[in-house]
């Protein structure tokens, strides 16, 4: 790395002197959209942005039925489409009343059918990532856009549930054994 290069990093605590410092810094190549991951030297890991979603619908995005994330913060408004992020399951149930289940049956899925895309497969849960995806477009919506009855199907949440930025899942595909992580707020790095 050299004076003037782009850089990216992580803000973390230094365990000796407990002040804030960069970490993970790597070279942001020009015209390069930092989407992709990165190899570590020792070719045995690399590092991936990770978000956090909690059941049911991390289980639902890793099945590949909910096929838009909203969220009220810009937690994907940096990253350009075709950026690559893994999933990981936090280990709360999403507190929503159920709510997401009439939004289902409302597309004409039957009891058992829900079920299953609100499960994972055995040996994937909480406190794991599960499933790399590929963001689309993150965008602005309103009330009434979100009110309507296909963007509540792909968001699986009703419109005044849901977050007003929404980001386009385009390819989604379980990892082939999950990954115990520690989860965090927002977007963060992790070595698999």
């Amino acid at each position: 790395i050299d004076v003037g290069d782009e850089v990216s990093f992580v803000v973390r605590n230094d365990k000796k002197t407990g002040k804030k410092m960069a970490a993970e810094v790597q070279s942001v190549k020009a015209g390069s959209s930092d989407a992709e991951s990165v190899t570590n030297s020792d070719d045995n890991t690399v590092d991936m942005r990770v978000f956090s979603m909690n059941n049911p619908f991390a289980a639902l995005l890793a099945n590949g039925h909910k096929t838009l994330e909203t969220r009220n913060g810009t937690m994907f408004v940096p990253y350009p489409e075709g950026t690559k992020f893994l999933l990981h399951v936090g280990r709360r149930i999403y507190p929503d009343g159920d709510r997401h289940i009439d939004v289902m049956k409302s597309g004409g899925l039957s009891d058992a059918a829900i079920n299953k895309l609100k499960s994972l497969p055995q040996g994937y849960g909480r406190g794991q990532a599960v499933a790399i995806l590929e963001i689309g477009k993150t965008f602005e919506t309103t009330l009434a856009e979100r009110s309507e009855p296909d963007f509540q199907r792909r968001v699986c949440a009703f419109g005044e549930d849901s977050g007003r930025r929404a980001t386009e899942i385009r390819r989604v595909a379980y990892l082939k054994r999950p990954v115990r992580v520690s989860g965090q707020g927002g977007v963060f790095k992790a070595k698999i």
